[in-house]
């Protein structure tokens, strides 16, 4: 038996409306479709996030504040194309 779990989302009744449709077109369920959503996420391959709807959270933006304040202060480096893909694929790995 798989160890399954119910997530409850909050979101606009037209956009839940709208996909369920579009899943329903393709043969499959709105559940299916969050979850394949969510396994790709996890795997790393991009999102893509409307921006338009798009509120970034108090912690992101705080984030982003500090990571200007470091740039503006010069304690930021360059790093070498190829050095930070190799580091960013050992996230990758290690996050599996």
């Amino acid at each position: 038996m798989s160890n399954t779990t119910t997530l409850t989302i909050r979101l606009d009744s037209d956009i839940k409306d709208a996909a369920r449709r579009r899943a329903e077109r393709l043969g499959i369920s709105l559940g299916t479709l969050v979850e394949n959503d969510l396994r790709r996420f996890i795997n790393g391959h991009p999102i893509i996030i409307d921006d338009d709807s798009f509120v970034p959270s108090e912690r992101l933006l705080a984030d982003l504040a500090d990571a200007e304040n470091e740039y503006n202060r010069g304690e930021t480096t360059s790093v070498d194309a190829a050095d930070l893909n190799a580091y960013l694929g050992n996230l990758a790995k290690a996050s599996r």
